[in-house]
């Protein structure tokens, strides 16, 4: 073949392929597309190709430039980068569906009227399983007690997970299998609640759970598999496009794995590994992070959990709790020793902590460690605290000079109103929930659900952080509103920030040029309609590298 020919295939070749690629180009146009990036942050068109998005703009200059390019109107919809909820239990949430729902219930026999709702006929030792009991609620008035449990479920152990996981009520019959009785001593960590006699109420708070859990029948890898895809796509249909896995076991760890080298994760995971579990952190020390943001499963940060939860009076507080100092039972779950070394290793092999944090004490403890070993060795650490729900006066400070990010949940203020400054007085209330005080200091802060204890969808936890009210709209004058968040900043802690938060905003987070086309359209503009409509707003598509 002769040279020329060579060039005019060549040349044909190439001509042909930059058509084939200017015709995949989808062109989406007539709405207000919210980039919440640095430069420009709302547009009226963007270009998306082979997943990627190739240019934001007006539509008459991105014609130009793809004049072939499959246009899509939006119809006047606003499209958001997509929502990174920074702080999830993905895995126990598709757990729910074989678990009785408890969430409301007030008395022991509403318990026992869902469980026997749920479980009709239950075969004979079989475990019934069920969550949602709001511990910070029952903590207020008084803990369950097992005797209806116990009658109505005689042959059958009974596992009710608590609200928030800080504690977990049990019957008769799943003590008897876990062996506690009057005569168990206490554990170490944790607390079994007590009658008067001394026999166990069936209460167990924080980490005397695993005192009954252990004999509870784990789950198999496949079937770990398959409660993680329902709960990813779930999250999936109401606009979250990226999460971060908030403290896996060793089996959910192994069903991510698995299923990201199958390519069958619907949405993109930032995976905590669990750093209470000595085993997975001296593995994962040995082998370092898993930071391909091709994939979608990262595994960098370590999930450690510290003190207790407000609700059940087990955050560790610099003083007494305000409502009834004799109940409360201050936690450790973890020792300050042992998680100076966690920070040690974690500085030099480059992990992520983020350390479950709520009581002003507790923050203070973790802070000094962070400080410790962020001084010792400066690097991008992006170093975390998950909740830093009450603080001490000199917290933001300190924080914002260390460079520590904030992990907070717009539902727990919501959630915790009604006992909230009950628990800890009118003077340690205004440094609680205090997302405010968080931005006004240049405290890195990022805005998540940690569902599924409370209501987790996005345009919930939006309304949640902009009005501080609940969902039926009470408070009328907001929960401490001077603490609420503007939609941009709500909307910049669950999307960019979130994404920052977790050494992914190169790739996601904003829509801009060069980054992945993961995106969500809506039925309404949030920063346009009245902030009591937020929650209200639909999804409408939900986008994943442009498909």
């Amino acid at each position: 073949m002769s040279k020329i020919k060579i060039l005019f295939v060549v040349a044909v070749s190439c001509l042909l392929i930059s058509c084939q690629q200017e015709e995949l180009v989808m062109l989406y146009f007539n709405g207000e597309i919210i980039t919440m990036s640095a430069d420009e942050q709302v547009v009226e068109a963007m270009a998306v190709q082979d997943g990627l998005i190739v240019g934001l703009g007006n539509l008459e200059s991105l014609s130009a430039q793809f004049p072939k390019a499959i246009r899509i109107d939006l119809g006047g919809k606003t499209v958001i980068p997509g929502i990174v909820d920074s702080h999830v239990h993905a895995h126990e949430f598709g757990q729910q569906t074989l678990k009785a729902n408890l969430e409301g219930t007030t008395t022991e026999e509403e318990m026992v009227s869902r469980l026997q709702a749920f479980f009709p006929n239950p075969m004979k030792g079989e475990w019934l399983l069920g969550f949602g009991w709001d511990e910070g609620e029952w903590a207020s008035k008084g803990y369950p007690d097992r005797a209806a449990l116990d009658i109505a479920f005689p042959d059958n152990p009974v596992k009710l997970q608590a609200l928030h996981g800080f504690a977990g009520f049990y019957n008769g019959k799943a003590l008897e299998i876990a062996g506690i009785d009057s005569n168990t001593p206490e554990p170490e960590v944790g607390a079994i609640i007590r009658r008067e006699n001394g026999e166990p109420t069936g209460v167990l708070e924080t980490s005397a759970q695993q005192l009954v859990n252990r004999f509870v029948p784990e789950e198999t890898v496949e079937e770990a598999k398959r409660a993680i895809i329902s709960g990813l796509e779930t999250l999936k249909s109401k606009g979250i496009t990226a999460i971060h896995e908030a403290g896996m076991t060793k089996l959910s760890l192994q069903a991510y794995l698995e299923l990201d080298a199958a390519d069958l994760l619907p949405i993109r995971v930032y995976g905590m590994l669990n750093g209470n579990d000595d085993q997975m952190m001296e593995e994962w020390f040995a082998k370092g992070p898993k930071m391909d943001l091709d994939r979608k499963f990262l595994v960098k940060g370590i999930k450690v959990f510290y003190d207790g939860s407000l609700g059940s009076r087990t955050a560790l507080l610099f003083g007494p709790y305000s409502d009834n100092p004799k109940a409360a039972r201050m936690t450790e779950r973890i020792s300050i020793s042992k998680i100076k070394e966690l920070a040690t290793k974690a500085a030099d092999k480059d992990f992520q902590l983020a350390i479950h944090a709520i009581g002003d004490l507790g923050n203070d403890r973790i802070l000094d460690v962070y400080e410790e070993a962020i001084k010792n060795k400066p690097f991008d650490h992006r170093w975390r605290l998950e909740h830093a729900q009450v603080v001490y006066e000199n917290f933001y400070v300190r924080a914002s000079e260390l460079g520590v990010w904030v992990s907070m949940q717009s539902s727990h203020a919501v959630g915790d109103r009604n006992w909230a400054e009950d628990r800890l007085g009118p003077n340690r209330i205004k440094h609680a929930y205090a997302w405010r005080n968080m931005l006004d200091n240049q405290v890195p802060f990022i805005l998540n659900s940690d569902m599924p204890g409370e209501p987790w969808e996005p345009m919930q936890t939006l309304y949640f952080g902009v009005t501080r009210m609940d969902l039926q709209g009470n408070p009328t004058s907001a929960w401490y509103a001077e603490q609420a968040l503007t939609v941009e900043e709500a909307l910049r802690a669950m999307t960019i920030d979130g994404a920052k938060s977790a050494f992914m905003e190169k790739m996601t987070g904003s829509l801009e040029v060069g980054k992945f086309a993961d995106f969500v359209i809506l039925s309404e503009n949030p920063l346009e309609v009245a902030p009591h409509k937020i929650k209200d707003i639909q999804v409408e598509r939900v986008v994943i590298q442009g498909k």
